[in-house]
């Protein structure tokens, strides 16, 4: 029988955060779900902790690893929920988020809906991620969304603050990539999900707890992920139709400066050679002929005009607005 949601969890060593994860989960206000765990190799004492949680809602599926995001495709392949979403294993949701979201995707028809996040710090500070909106889109022209809604990043990269439509995700044939190629394998996956999209609803409560930490892709291996970053708009772009090849393309402009800011720390040399490459001054050129915002094109101006030492002065600002 087919249950409302199926809320799936992929995990590696883990041992001290899965409980609480899946506990989060276990406690859900909407109680018609399953819970797909998948282990992508563990070889703590991940799988006991896991075992030891008694509820039969829960599947247990144990795999060589693969990475996240092959872990979540065995999910998606699986899973019999009307509605999909993701919790990441070291991370937890609200009591409320997967009904008030099912309830939502009900009434608006939604193939997809967006909740907030709350990032929680290590010393226990809390912020909200993404601009409150409460408001559902019939997505017409997906180059224009992805202009007004993905690159501003009120659709945000993240799948985890997302209920997906199952019949939606099987009729694209969106899945993850490989993580260990990408390393943001989650916004590939948004982009690739943007291309197909027809509607979705935004909700301004942050029901998603998103726990930063040193050992969290955005602090930690900066100058992988920013290589990676290049090549995941390489790949995405040689990919896309026209119109989402150029909307990309304004992503990728704020995107890899937003990573080479971060990069320039540790990386300076590897974050100069990126900002004043070829690649991505034709990302910025191409951002000035779409929907850009005001304070993106003065940006991207300034980026593009300026001499090396300066670019990077440019894109550490840049970074540093937004990461704490």
């Amino acid at each position: 029988m087919e249950k409302a949601v199926s809320v799936i969890i992929p995990v590696f060593n883990r041992e001290d955060t899965i409980r609480r994860c899946i506990e989060s989960v276990c406690n859900q206000t909407l109680e018609d779900i399953e819970i797909i765990v998948v282990n992508d190799g563990s070889d703590d004492n991940t799988l006991s902790v896991i075992n030891a949680i008694d509820d039969e809602r829960i599947t247990v599926i144990s795999q060589d690893n693969a990475g996240q995001g092959y872990a979540r495709n065995v999910g998606i392949e699986i899973a019999n929920g009307k509605y999909i979403a993701f919790v990441d294993s070291d991370d937890t949701i609200d009591r409320e988020m997967l009904r008030v979201m099912y309830e939502r995707a009900e009434m608006d028809s939604a193939d997809i809906v967006q909740c907030n996040i709350t990032d929680i710090y290590p010393d226990g500070e809390k912020s909200i991620q993404i601009k409150s909106r409460d408001e559902t889109i019939i997505v017409e022209d997906k180059g224009y969304y992805t202009d007004k809604y993905f690159t501003p990043c009120h659709h945000s990269y993240e799948v985890c603050n997302k209920l997906i439509n199952r019949e939606f995700l099987m009729n694209s044939g969106v899945r993850f990539r490989d993580t260990k190629r990408f390393f943001s394998e989650d916004l590939m996956f948004n982009l690739e999900m943007i291309a197909h999209l027809n509607k979705i609803s935004f909700i301004p409560e942050p029901y998603y707890n998103y726990y930063q930490n040193e050992t969290s892709h955005l602090h930690s291996h900066a100058k992988r992920r920013l290589e990676s970053l290049c090549e995941l708009f390489r790949t995405y772009i040689s990919e896309a139709d026209e119109n989402m090849k150029s909307a990309a393309e304004y992503t990728a402009a704020m995107i890899i400066t937003y990573n080479a800011g971060l990069c320039a720390k540790s990386h300076r040399e590897d974050a100069l050679r990126i900002l004043c490459g070829e690649e991505l001054r034709g990302y910025i050129k191409t951002a000035f002929r779409r929907n850009c915002k005001t304070k993106h094109r003065l940006f991207l101006t300034a980026l593009y005009i300026a001499p090396g030492t300066m670019k990077l002065l440019l894109a550490e600002k840049y970074s540093g607005r937004w990461n704490r």
